[in-house]
């Protein structure tokens, strides 16, 4: 069975997660039609390659210190930083610190 994604009004600390969800994992708070929550752990040097998704997406930096590349131009984004992205743009990123991000997909 795969893991419980939140229930509706349920209280989550996105910075120090419960022992009902993972902890030390990237995990997908939660998932509708519409839209998907993720919140991503990032350890200190960890890369995601240039990328897509359909939707549009949004980005929070809750904990760290990351670049966000968005197409050719890098942004450097820390703790409270917020980044919106239109659908099919193309994005990577780095870790420079052990980072916490909050990334919510509109699912179209």
């Amino acid at each position: 069975m795969g893991i419980q994604h939140c229930e509706p009004g349920t209280v989550v600390n996105l910075l120090h997660l419960d022992t009902r969800l993972p902890s030390e994992a990237t995990f997908a708070l939660v998932k509708t039609k519409q839209m998907e929550v993720i919140r991503m752990l990032l350890p200190q040097g960890k890369k995601i390659p240039m990328h897509k998704v359909t939707g549009e997406i949004t980005v929070q930096c809750m904990v760290g210190r990351i670049t966000f590349n968005v197409e050719s131009e890098a942004h450097e984004m820390k703790a409270g930083d917020w980044l919106f992205l239109s659908g099919s743009q193309e994005h990577s990123l780095e870790a420079f610190e052990d980072s916490v991000l909050l990334i919510t997909i509109l699912l179209v």
